[in-house]
């Protein structure tokens, strides 16, 4: 299995949008076919200074900073403007009674990331998420992508071997007490459909992770 180890991204290769099809056009930047190449197809937004129109980019010119991808974080998006918060696209979530407690903490901490660290996650490939890789945060820096968890997974990073419980412990967004075993658990549901993406902190190795 192929392992894409960047700062912010230690998983498979088919964790993320690159393939290496012979049916995939060669790349539009360097006009090559012999690395890993995405298909842009208006679902994930790229940076890019050129002129010319980008139908395919490849992962070669990605770790050559050619170009660069918009990404949602947590509190926000970075674009190819710079960074723009939760709030400020979506008006209306100042008006929310939570604004302040939950959602206005995520956008200062957003905004008091170094633009070093923006710039190496805009360089970074997203991963394969139902509606679009959200990047979590923790320690004023983004979080690594390190997979798309199931059951045993959540057995092998849990301190106590208990899966459930770790499972609470670092999910982001809560989903009822019965939510692991339905979706995740050794007897799950047939019709569990749940993804859970996991990150881990690079600083203190907090590890977290979000369901859809």
């Amino acid at each position: 299995m192929d392992i894409l180890n960047l700062d912010y991204f230690n998983s498979s290769i088919w964790d993320s949008p690159f393939e290496l099809n012979n049916d995939i056009a060669p790349c539009s930047i360097c006009k090559k076919d012999t690395s890993h190449r995405l298909e842009l197809d208006g679902s994930i937004e790229i940076i890019y200074k050129g002129i010319e129109v980008i139908e395919t980019v490849c992962l070669n010119c990605l770790s050559e900073r050619k170009y660069g991808f918009e990404h949602q974080v947590e509190g926000g998006f970075l674009t190819k403007d710079g960074i723009l918060t939760e709030s400020e696209k979506y008006k209306f979530l100042k008006n929310s009674d939570d604004y302040s407690l939950l959602l206005q903490p995520k956008e200062e901490q957003l905004l008091t990331i170094e633009k070093s660290k923006m710039d190496n996650l805009i360089h970074t490939p997203p991963f394969n998420a139902y509606q679009g890789a959200r990047w979590l945060i923790h320690c004023n820096d983004f979080m690594k992508f390190i997979g798309t968890w199931e059951h045993d997974d959540f057995v092998k990073h849990s301190p106590n071997n208990n899966a459930k419980i770790f499972f609470n412990e670092i999910v982001d967004n809560w989903n009822g007490d019965d939510f692991y075993d339905k979706q995740f658990g050794p007897n799950k549901s047939k019709y569990a459909e749940s993804a859970f993406y996991a990150f881990e902190c690079l600083h203190c190795k907090q590890q977290r992770g979000y369901v859809e």
